[in-house]
């Protein structure tokens, strides 16, 4: 029998899609739409509201019986607006020779719940080392008259909700599943305006989700994306903010995304090409029984900064059986950017080691084709390293089949014995981690194989960082030596594309509304020289070492590049931490400027960029600001661009010019204006002065 929730009951803000849709045929996909499309609105069986009573989310089923879903916003003086409008849910799978199908024909019954719930972590890493959220918790069950229902797990907190579908192991049945695909929609409200990243065709060195994010409006014609659009999707509707993206991938789960195929602004989840990786592998996910799917989550809320501030991707992960004492966040050299040969020869990499060491930086990454190296001469630079209190790290290609790049070492990564064996012997040399590159696929062989390289170089004691790779789903929590991953359009393609200087000053600000709030994000960032030609001021670049959050915060530049600063910019590069206690969305808007403070121990850090092509005037009250004593003196330093400098930022000429700053220090009253110049950006941490 049906039970209805009385809608008295708390879950929150935001919503989420489960599911990916798996076929090769789009055609296919927009007759999944047409359902949802004709049939007339549901009533709600299943009401589950927030913990404060302004979000909820109601499930139903048509007059066919299907299973549909919708959520719904209201504001504190009573108005009502949606977050996701009606959409569709359902699961088509096979077991042993059946043809399962959850899509019509059912009746949803209440399982269990909905509870309070408490999660919270204390990990390593991430824009947040420790965090608390409250919950309700729901299971749901869609009976279509099958052996077994199909369940739907709802979580809903005050700032995103997120849904997964469940399958128990039945006597009678195989003990696993292939999921053909899922019949789950997501439909945003008319007139919303959306930031989307195309998904790339499937290539030589992608998809990577690498692209720049683009601004599409209205939702209904969002533009060409033959490939569909990757997580995370950033959605303005009426009042309030939404990001969808997904958490908690598990041994035989797909990555997913936004299909191709719209029908009036509503969407379907898609897997993977099945030409990604280069062929390599199914399309369909094939799992074991018992199986939860992974968590599609939206987060939502009127404030933009509780987007950014989010935590929900690694709330809604597993828990680490890892120990992770040995995990330490950090600053990296990286000499690749500036010179693509470099990592070929040792003695090009020692002057970047040189370079953490008098910053006090605590790493250095030794990039693509270090198996070049004379024999022993990579032993006697993690020598050279450890004298100076510096610890390497080694890239390695993630191929095998997946790929044919031909950078070295390949082949050393992708069979799990050679792999356990590699990890070993990097332990035993002293290595503090790996950088693993060109993946190029979400399908479910590529997500087992990071998660068996994270899992072998935790054993290993090896801090990890994947690029060429998929989006952060929440691993970092399960598994806490992943310090950081690519997916971002970053500053190397400053090396490869000579448009990106145009695009970089605007992509900057979309980043830490979009990809950034996921995970941890190798940007490698801080260009200050002249190696590369960009618009964006010295200002706006030491900005980013706060404005974008990375676990490994690879320092792209030339020793000289740094070294030549001013002794403040100095100061600030050498003390900026890679890893924060907590993090605060002070103002900004996607393609107009952001400002965000970031708290380590007792000192705030503030980051503020601009996209704008005239100054944009930041207020930091430091009272907003928490730890920060109200009865004690605020000393600061500040660097940010000098607006009547006329010189051109990153050229031969000028790039150590000092006079391009606005340089101050000392105590700070409780409230201060900073002044961003077009493209530029400030730097400041507040440190409170003991009485």
């Amino acid at each position: 029998m049906r039970r209805r929730i009385a809608p008295l009951w708390l879950v929150v803000v935001g919503l989420v899609l489960l599911g990916c849709t798996s076929t090769d045929d789009d055609h296919n996909l927009a007759q999944a739409l047409a359902p949802s499309q004709t049939a007339e609105p549901f009533e709600a069986d299943v009401v589950v509201i927030s913990p404060d009573g302004l979000l909820r989310v109601e499930l139903g089923t048509d007059d066919a019986g299907r299973p549909r879903y919708r959520s719904i916003r209201t504001s504190s003086v009573g108005d009502e607006s949606p977050v996701i409008e009606d959409s569709t849910l359902g699961l088509e799978l096979t077991i042993g020779a059946a043809a399962i199908s959850f899509r019509a024909g059912g009746e949803l019954e209440m399982v269990s719940g909905p509870d309070l719930v408490t999660d919270r972590f204390s990990l390593p890493t991430g824009k947040a080392r420790a965090s608390e959220i409250q919950a309700s918790q729901a299971t749901v069950a869609f009976d279509t008259g099958e052996q077994a229902d199909l369940l739907i797990d709802i979580w809903v907190s005050n700032t995103g909700l997120a849904l997964r579908y469940g399958l128990d192991a039945v006597d009678e049945w195989p003990a696993t599943a292939r999921i053909e695909w899922e019949r789950t929609s997501l439909s945003f409200p008319d007139g919303s305006t959306t930031w989307l990243q195309p998904r790339d065709a499937p290539g030589f060195v992608t998809p990577a989700h690498e692209r720049i994010w683009s601004r599409e409006a209205p939702i209904d014609s969002p533009g060409a994306a033959r490939f569909g659009w990757n997580f995370p999707v950033l959605v303005q509707s009426g009042p309030s903010w939404t990001l969808v993206t997904e958490s908690a991938l598990g041994p035989g789960d797909a990555g997913s995304h936004l299909s191709s195929v719209t029908d009036e602004g509503e969407f379907l989840l898609d897997f993977a090409d099945g030409a990604e990786g280069n062929g390599l592998g199914d399309v369909q996910p094939v799992v074991e029984l018992p199986w939860r799917s992974p968590w599609r989550i939206a987060m939502n809320s009127p404030e933009l900064g509780d987007i950014v501030e989010s935590n929900l991707v690694r709330h809604l992960s597993p828990d680490s059986t890892i120990e992770s004492d040995w995990v330490v966040p950090g600053r990296v050299s990286w000499s690749w950017l500036t010179d693509h040969s470099s990592s070929r020869d040792a003695d090009m990499i020692e002057p970047f080691i040189d370079l953490a060491a008098r910053m006090g930086w605590e790493y250095s990454l030794v990039d693509a084709n270090w198996t070049e190296f004379p024999e022993g001469r990579l032993e006697q630079l993690i020598d050279y390293a450890a004298d100076q209190d510096v610890k390497l790290m080694l890239w390695y290609n993630s191929g095998g089949p997946n790929n044919v790049v031909t950078e070295a070492p390949r082949d050393r990564t992708f069979d799990a014995g050679i792999r356990r064996a590699e990890f070993a012997r990097l332990a035993e040399l002293g290595i503090a981690g790996i950088k693993v590159d060109f993946f190029h696929s979400d399908k479910p062989e590529s997500i087992a194989r990071y998660r068996g390289i994270l899992a072998d170089a935790a054993e290993a004691g090896l801090l990890a960082n994947f690029h060429g790779s998929t989006l952060p789903r929440g691993w970092s929590r399960e598994f806490p030596n992943l310090m950081t991953m690519e997916a971002v359009r970053g500053a190397e393609i400053y090396t490869f594309d000579q448009g990106y200087a145009a695009a970089a000053p605007r992509q900057n600000t979309v980043l830490p509304f979009t990809r950034n709030v996921v995970g941890s994000m190798d940007y490698t960032p801080v260009l200050l020289g002249d190696t590369v030609r960009r618009l964006t001021t010295n200002g706006h670049e030491l900005a980013l070492a706060v404005v974008f959050e990375s676990s490994l915060q690879h320092f792209a530049d030339t020793p000289t590049a740094y070294l030549e600063q001013p002794p403040e910019v100095i100061e600030l590069l050498s003390t900026v931490p890679a890893v924060w206690d907590e993090t605060q969305f002070l103002e900004g808007l996607p393609e107009s400027h952001v400002a965000i403070a970031r708290r380590h121990g007792g000192d705030w850090w503030v980051g503020a960029i601009s996209a704008q092509g005239e100054e944009v005037s930041v207020t930091v009250n430091v009272d907003d600001l928490s730890g920060l004593p109200t009865d004690a003196s605020i000393e600061a330093l500040i660097v940010c661009d000098n607006a009547r400098w006329e010189g051109e930022p990153g050229r031969a000429s000028t790039w150590n010019d000092p006079s391009q700053y606005d340089i101050s220090s000392g105590s700070v009253g409780r409230q201060f204006v900073l002044t961003l110049v077009e493209n530029g950006g400030c730097l400041v941490r507040l440190r409170p002065i003991a009485s």
